[in-house]
């Protein structure tokens, strides 16, 4: 695998070097993109049982959600990887527009398997989204630093998450729940025109890159027959059925092929430089297992308050709210005390306790439970996620070299969304099995099979049930439903509280690093001194854009400090004493 010479420019040693404003303005651009993609997942999780409901495949419900981090996570790994090479922008605006297309034909889907397939295809522009907007607070910020701003962003997909289910809750109440998928198009075309117009273009210097197309290849391999697999046992089919085991098997072929065509690749999606890190290879078991833990739990809340408790669309959002408030509290305490102490082994080491904790006290809700009851587990659980993501990140991020920074963010994400897959996959398949049994030891049978969850939340398959079955069977059904759906969700928390446990045992090995405190002692480049460049809003201090184009040149000179304003381009155009490429001086005007 080819790397940039370590000596030779990159975004981040620009990018530390700009003026506060100029920062910030970046900054808010990449924190709209990440807004949009926290709304999303948010508000769609509050009105799913809704439109389970109206479409009628309550045993797919899991797969809307995983099809969606299915190609998000290939999509999050290899635009994290092609950023560092070509800068964050233009993969930002692109993830925008197949995000925003997929969110519109979403809300046109006429059965659950085409909004699967939108849902898909959303996530790739999410995956896009996801990948970049975490990376820009590296180009922008040292480590020490940067923990601070890792902590904004955690806070602002919290934000994102508390504002997503509230709005979905009432837009289904109000509406219906195709416009959970319309209302968020305004948004994103304010994070496009936010991106192309504000945010300056950072651009590595320029290089070859080898797109590993067979590892791309492998990974779907390794992630799509699983998914079918899980999907046929969601449906019925048994866990030991040849068709069953034969998916299962082509999956393992494909983590085999996955693992053989990384190590072959001259530009791997995950290069092999990343495991031999310790630190790495902890941040991985940590957002794979709390990723399962954390899609797991808030999917599947959503169906417990308003198929079993009873709660309508808006209560529930509300009641799941309360996860997120505390998972932005916590990520913004996590960021400021990294950012004054350099120290995360303890946080992510009391984060993982709470975590296992939280997830415990939700196995042990019923249909009698209140609201009280399921609001302060909620903020247990999320204390603990906002605690522990911050963390791991920055000591991933902290732990490699800053050409990595793409990759890095890229990869614990991808490692995320693997965790989310099998841990919402796989929780939907035993839910669906177990309510199965419960209902078959709870009812007759020729009711058990008639029963379904969707019938709690809509009334025309109520009515349909009542004129084959009659009103005491209708009734039997529907006294029977709430309680025997409220052991299936409950029970299977217990893989949240295994992941708890999987991350304490992986955070507690960390050989803690301080967090660094530059990666180059680069001063701040005053403001105005970059001049107007195209793209920029006049006067706003962005005016970067193309800094790192063509103009850099192969020197290899150390680069350890930008020289003071009479070395560069002054508010009133370029000096006279070197040449002036793209608004920042070539590296022949960089002192050492």
């Amino acid at each position: 695998m080819s790397h940039a010479d370590p000596h030779t420019p990159t975004a981040a040693t620009v990018g530390f070097a700009l003026p506060h404003r100029t920062k910030m303005l970046i900054l808010g651009s990449a924190v709209v993109a990440m807004f949009l993609s926290a709304v999303q997942h948010s508000i769609v999780a509050t009105a799913t049982p809704v439109l389970a409901a109206d479409l009628g495949r309550f045993d797919l419900i899991a797969f809307m959600e995983s099809a969606f981090m299915a190609t998000s996570m290939p999509a999050v790994a290899i635009a994290g990887r092609l950023s560092d090479v070509y800068g964050r922008k233009p993969f930002l605006l692109g993830g925008l527009v197949i995000f925003a297309v997929a969110t519109a034909l979403a809300g046109f889907a006429t059965s659950m398997e085409m909004l699967i397939g939108f849902r898909a295809l959303q996530g790739i522009g999410g995956g896009i989204l996801m990948g970049n907007s975490f990376s820009i607070s590296g180009d922008l910020f040292p480590p020490a630093e940067r923990a601070k701003y890792m902590g904004i962003f955690a806070a602002v997909f919290g934000v994102g998450g508390l504002v997503g289910p509230l709005l979905g809750g009432l837009i289904v109440d109000a509406l219906n729940w195709r416009w959970v998928f319309w209302s968020i198009l305004p948004l994103a075309a304010l994070a496009f025109a936010s991106i192309a117009f504000i945010m300056p273009w950072l651009r590595p210097p320029p290089r070859k890159v080898v797109i590993d197309w067979l590892g791309i290849a492998a990974m779907l391999l390794m992630l799509m027959p699983a998914m079918l697999a899980l999907a046929l046992v969601s449906t019925g089919t048994a866990w030991l059925d040849m068709k069953t085991l034969a998916l299962f098997g082509v999956s393992i072929l494909g983590v085999l092929g996955f693992v053989a065509a990384e190590r072959a690749a001259k530009e791997p999606i995950l290069p092999g430089e990343l495991f031999r890190d310790h630190t790495f290879r902890v941040a991985a078991i940590v957002m794979m297992a709390t990723g399962g833990g954390l899609f797991g739990v808030s999917f599947f809340l959503a169906y417990f308050m308003q198929g079993v408790l009873g709660y309508t669309p808006t209560a529930s959002g509300l009641l799941l709210s309360t996860e997120i408030v505390s998972m932005v509290v916590m990520a913004s305490l996590a960021g400021q005390v990294m950012s004054r102490t350099g120290r995360y082994k303890m946080l992510a080491i009391i984060a993982s306790v709470v975590i296992a904790v939280g997830a415990w006290l939700m196995t042990q809700l019923s249909a009698e439970s209140g609201a009280v009851d399921v609001v302060w587990r909620l903020v247990l659980f999320g204390s603990g996620l906002g605690l522990l993501f911050p963390s791991v990140m920055t000591a991933a991020q902290n732990a490699l070299p800053q050409r990595m920074l793409g990759t890095i963010s890229g990869a614990t994400q991808f490692f995320q969304e693997i965790g989310g897959i099998i841990g919402v996959t796989l929780i939907g398949a035993l839910v669906t099995g177990r309510l199965t049994s419960e209902l078959a030891a709870r009812l007759p049978a020729d009711l058990a099979e008639r029963a379904d969850p969707t019938q709690l939340l809509n009334e025309e398959a109520r009515a349909g049930l009542l004129a084959e079955i009659g009103e005491a069977g209708l009734v039997q059904i529907l006294t029977t439903l709430p309680e025997a759906l409220a052991v299936a969700i409950t029970n299977n928390f217990w893989i949240s509280v295994g992941v708890g446990v999987i991350s304490l045992v992986a955070v507690v090995t960390l050989r803690e690093k301080r967090l660094r405190t530059g990666e180059h002692d680069l001063p701040e480049v005053p403001e105005g001194a970059l001049g107007p460049q195209p793209g920029a809003v006049a006067g706003n201090g962005a005016a970067v854009n193309g800094a790192l184009g063509s103009g850099w040149t192969d020197d290899p000179a150390p680069v350890a400090r930008i020289r003071p304003q009479r070395s560069i381009a002054g508010p009133n155009g370029p000096c006279t004493n070197g040449p002036m490429r793209g608004g920042i001086r070539a590296p022949s005007d960089i002192s050492d």
